[in-house]
């Protein structure tokens, strides 16, 4: 099944042509908003699921230089404008971040979700370079749980920088604390105990924490604490491609297993 645009919104069909979408690989409407936003940069809400994302794809295009094709370089730069960086608060607890200061190098947002909990899930996470987003990747599973799509989140992320062969600094933030306190301190401990929290209590997610401490071993960074749901926009953008995965997976009633899905880069 290939999503046809409807005749009003045959501007952006052609302006999403023009930046190099492949327009008869898109499956549904949802999926047409979904990369239209991301090559857009816009950030309106999504409708409720199964909801109609119509008026979602009108307002996109509306917001495209003069509601047609118009200056691809014009609305990228509309689009990578930021808010001003808010100053930084004193006394924070080690490894905890604002995280608003996206104007320069490489930061990555990760981020992962389940409902019901376990149920079905999905992962996320949002790369940005010198405040702009150049890549974002999402998928699921349609049996998980929360925690394990948030470690998913960030091996995913960590992966992603390993596989480019990315030299420069990066930062990797999340919201959970069990993810990043697992990352920076727990595992090491885990891991002279034979993969366990004690002499014989067996560790939850044993073989994930195995494959994250082998990522954490080629990109040795500390992981930094992000307050969630607090209009922080990677953050914020994490979590809604780790709700997109999970409802990509629900729609699509994906094997039992953790795939990529809608992924796509910036040069």
């Amino acid at each position: 099944m290939i999503y046809e645009f409807p005749q009003g919104l045959l501007p952006l069909r052609n302006w999403l042509e023009a930046q190099g979408l492949d327009v008869g690989a898109l499956k549904s409407e949802r999926q047409a908003a979904f990369m239209a936003q991301q090559l857009a940069g816009t950030r309106y809400k999504f409708p409720a699921k199964g909801a109609s994302c119509s008026q979602l794809l009108q307002q996109i295009q509306r917001a495209l230089p003069d509601s047609s094709a118009g200056d691809p370089a014009q609305l990228m730069r509309s689009a990578s404008a930021k808010a001003p960086m808010k100053p930084r608060k004193e006394g924070r607890r080690k490894n905890e971040t604002g995280a608003t200061n996206l104007d320069s190098g490489l930061v990555i947002f990760a981020d992962g979700a389940c409902d019901p909990n376990p149920g079905p899930g999905g992962w996320g996470f949002a790369v940005y370079r010198d405040g702009r987003e150049i890549h974002a990747d999402c998928g699921g599973d349609p049996d998980t749980t929360n925690n394990i799509m948030e470690v998913t989140g960030v091996l995913m992320a960590l992966q992603w920088f390993r596989d480019r062969g990315v030299v420069e600094p990066v930062r990797l933030l999340c919201d959970s604390r069990y993810v990043v306190n697992g990352c920076n301190t727990w595992r090491h401990g885990w891991k002279e105990k034979g993969w366990k929290r004690g002499s014989e209590k067996q560790l939850a997610n044993a073989e994930l924490w195995q494959e994250l401490d082998a990522a954490l071993a080629l990109v040795p960074i500390t992981l930094e604490w992000v307050k969630g749901h607090a209009g922080i926009e990677g953050n914020e953008r994490a979590d809604e491609l780790a709700m997109i995965g999970r409802e990509r997976i629900v729609e699509n009633s994906a094997p039992r297993a953790i795939e990529t899905q809608l992924t796509y880069e910036v040069a």
